[in-house]
């Protein structure tokens, strides 16, 4: 799995100064430009739980790291490693649904603007520009980002690859239609297409493996050491003062920090403000998904992380009956107004004190209040391990695609611009500024390698839908009954993604 060294992180958070003169540019690797309304920005490993040793990496092995990549020693991923071979001039084509710049269309940094781009650091953006030269001079090869655009994309795989003649010879997928290329039986398996010393098999300093159902060889997308597509539960921290409670933080740092205590603040944060008889502003709430993500998260369940459905363990059944708890029996959640957007924005228009959040969300907010994040509460057969699985936009390459490990190695080239030193690839400028303090970003880095493998939104013909509307909105079943009336559908729609899978 991946070694995870975050020294350079680590001197970030004591030489914030340094950010800027470095960060990454926006839109220039694939990492930083695969942000949509789901995904919002570059994304953490789902495989990285258990890291926060890794955030305390010293200083000291920062510069040991950067003076290896200064003085040209041996870095995982790095151009000289693997022998070229002649492509004959061959175009690689990377499919996706947005403009990419960095290409053999694009010379300097004046024709990225020319063509509409725009790039936030001119030192990164020219060094990706000098990756693009130096793939295209060793293999003999162009690299063509083709929009697509998302339909386009989806349209791509579904004809091209199907005919066994891709149009391109990598794809870039959103997991709504990754996941099925891969359940299809449309992309190859990485063991069998990257070499036994490449970069993705072993260090992934350039490239992670995304595990589908404990199968990480198909999927993959650029690495990163910051955490920017992380989630967590964020709470109004003025309206806990308000109440007189102790902040969540340090409640959880002396292990108090459990359902029960939650379900705790959550009723005395339940409110009829205004006094017309009604609540008005309820200790949680947030979106269907986000909640089922993260209370099943926090009691160490997963719905779709293996072959085997775990609707059914009873650490999914304990999750259930907690929601159920807030929602039916409490009455301290917000009630489910299948709104999404009122649902999503709750937190942020205080109507709850509680709510899920991915990292973007708290990111450029304009509100009179101060937004924290805290750790999940703790089930009883949770452990603190476990945060949401935020899905990735993942490459794929597809089956058909002729001389594929060369394409892998031109790939992981080109993808390697910063030659092994991720602090000029990852931007942790934009990370920061969704916190309100040191502390707060600390404890930002510590939950968000916590990500689980947890892809249940991602399948097809899932039935949690079901399962929520019918406890927790229709209130037509108890949880015994929704969990017995929908397991074996969930079973069949783990089935039927496992099936092409090895």
């Amino acid at each position: 799995m991946k070694k995870r060294t975050l020294g350079r992180i680590g001197s970030v958070l004591m030489a914030g100064a340094m950010v800027v003169s470095l960060a990454a540019c926006g839109g220039g690797d694939s990492s930083s430009t695969a942000t949509t309304a789901a995904a919002g920005g570059t994304e953490t490993t789902a495989a990285a739980a258990g890291t926060t040793a890794a955030a305390e990496t010293t200083a000291a092995a920062a510069e040991e790291e950067t003076a290896a990549a200064e003085d040209g020693g041996a870095v995982a991923g790095a151009l000289s490693n693997y022998e070229a071979k002649d492509m004959g001039g061959r175009t690689i084509k990377i499919g996706l649904w947005w403009d990419i710049f960095y290409d053999s269309e694009f010379q300097t940094l004046d024709d990225i603007t020319a063509a509409g781009g725009t790039y936030d650091n001119a030192e990164t953006a020219q060094m990706q520009l000098d990756a693009v030269r130096a793939v295209e001079d060793k293999w003999n090869v162009k690299i063509d980002y083709v929009n697509l655009g998302w339909d386009g994309v989806i349209s791509s795989i579904n004809t091209s690859v199907t005919n066994g003649t891709p149009d391109c010879d990598i794809y870039l997928t959103d997991p709504q239609f990754g996941i099925p290329a891969v359940a299809n039986g449309y992309a190859m398996n990485l063991e069998d297409v990257a070499p036994a010393d490449s970069d993705i098999l072993n260090e992934e300093n350039v490239f992670t493996r995304f595990p589908v159902l404990g199968n990480e060889n198909y999927l993959f997308y650029t690495s990163t050491t910051v955490p920017t597509g992380a989630v967590y539960l964020a709470y109004n921290a003025d309206m806990v003062d308000e109440m007189g409670l102790e902040a969540p933080e340090a409640l959880a740092e002396r292990g108090e920090w459990t359902w029960d205590k939650f379900a705790e603040y959550c009723q005395t944060l339940t409110r009829d403000t205004d006094g017309d008889g009604n609540m008005d502003v309820y200790g949680y709430g947030t979106t269907q998904t986000k909640t089922m993500q993260g209370f099943l998260a926090a009691n160490n369940a997963m719905i779709a992380g293996t072959t085997t459905e775990g609707l059914s363990d009873p650490k999914s059944i304990e999750a259930f009956n907690f929601i159920d708890r807030l929602y039916n029996v409490d009455g301290t959640a917000r009630p489910y107004t299948t709104d999404w957007n009122d649902d999503n924005e709750a937190l942020f228009q205080n109507k709850v004190a509680f709510g899920f959040v991915q990292f973007y969300e708290l990111v450029g907010r304009d509100i009179d209040y101060e937004v924290r994040i805290c750790p999940a509460p703790i089930g009883p057969s949770g452990d603190g391990s476990m945060t949401p699985n935020e899905l990735h936009n993942c490459y794929f390459i597809p089956v058909g695609v002729e001389d594929a490990t060369a394409v892998y190695e031109i790939f992981e080239e080109l993808n390697n611009w910063h030659m092994g030193d991720t602090f000029y690839r990852d931007d942790p400028a934009w990370f920061e500024s969704g916190f309100v303090d040191e502390d707060q970003l600390e404890l930002g880095y510590t939950e968000g390698y916590k990500a689980n493998a947890d892809i249940f939104n991602s399948v097809s013909n899932n039935p949690m839908g079901d399962v929520w509307y019918a406890i927790y909105v229709n209130k037509e079943m108890s949880v015994s009954q929704a969990i017995e009336s929908y397991k074996q559908q969930m079973q069949d729609a783990i089935d039927a993604l496992s099936a092409n899978m090895e």
